[in-house]
Formats: structure tokens, C-alpha cells, sequence
């Protein structure tokens, strides 16, 4: 039986930089994968401003401790189309934050009725402080940075979801 016991192979420099790179994302990329925004299923959710305008979203509805406690965090991109409606049992004051969160969002914190009670906007990617609604509220919706103002989506305007049709 022959042994090979001095074994060596080059590897190209960019294969290398690609392998090094492709390990320095790993982490992320798996949280990514494995974020709710990927696993459980797109619904339909339509936003009706006070000035009467509406736009459609595709948004996953998070509703377990688990799911909520990770929300959007280690996503790198959040197509303009999507968002996440965290839903919750009962009103409650509620407070988020970006903690592993990369990508800057607006929130739309929700009552029973699916009328938006306040808007928080432009929220700090990693940031640890706490984004709280004013009042009790049923749930939060998190989209990209800037829509709210883009779109005109203020105190008042209403949200269409099986979540508040559920709940009449």
C-alpha cells in the first residue's frame, strides 16, 4: 500500500479570494436562508392612505415567538414589494428594534380595526433602542426605508389583511 504523505495542490487567486469571501458571508447568508421572510408563505396586504391612494404588498405574517424575535434580521435585501406584518393575540404597547438588522425600514404599528397609530420611519440599521408605539396595537409592519413618506402612508391610514378582517 502506497501512502502520499506530501500532498500539494495551488488553487488560482481569485478561486481563493472567492473561497475567503464566500466564508466571511456564510453566517449572514445562513441567517438570511433561514429567515421567516423566506420560509413561510406571501399574503397580500394592501396599505389605503388618508388621501385615498393605495399600494399592495406581498408580506409574511410572523406570529411565533421565534419567528418575531428574528423578523427581518441578517436579511441583506428586502424587495421593494415585501414586508413583514408581525401580528400579535392581544393590544399591546409594542416595541422593535434593528439589532442584526442590515437593511433601514419604515414601521407601521397597527390596532385591531388595521388603522395605522403611528409611523416610524427611517429606523437605524443595528441599532439596539427601542421603537415603540404610542398606544396598544395588534401588530407591526415592516417595510423598506422610505416608502411611508413615498407613498403618503401616515397616522390614519388603513391596512386591509386577513389579520384585522379576522379580528372584527
Amino acid at each position: 500500500m502506497k501512502c502520499i504523505t506530501n500532498l500539494s495542490f495551488t488553487l488560482p487567486k481569485a478561486t481563493i479570494v472567492v473561497l475567503i469571501a464566500l466564508l466571511a458571508i456564510w453566517p449572514s447568508s445562513e441567517g438570511q436562508i433561514r429567515s421567516p421572510l423566506y420560509l413561510n408563505e406571501l399574503e397580500t396586504l394592501v396599505v389605503r392612505t388618508t388621501d385615498g391612494l393605495s399600494a399592495q404588498f406581498k408580506v409574511v405574517t410572523v406570529t411565533t415567538d421565534a419567528d418575531q424575535a428574528q423578523g427581518l434580521m441578517y436579511i441583506r435585501h428586502l424587495p421593494i414589494d415585501r414586508g413583514m406584518l408581525f401580528s400579535y393575540s392581544r393590544s399591546q404597547i409594542l416595541s422593535m428594534w434593528m439589532k442584526n438588522t442590515h437593511v433601514p425600514l419604515d414601521m407601521w404599528f397597527v390596532d385591531d380595526r388595521g388603522q395605522i397609530q403611528k409611523v416610524a420611519t427611517h429606523t437605524v440599521p443595528h441599532s439596539l433602542d427601542s421603537i415603540k408605539s404610542d398606544t396598544p396595537v395588534r401588530a407591526v409592519i415592516e417595510v423598506n426605508a422610505g416608502l411611508s413618506s413615498l407613498l403618503g402612508v401616515t397616522k390614519g391610514a388603513v391596512i386591509d389583511h386577513q389579520v384585522f378582517q379576522e379580528r372584527e
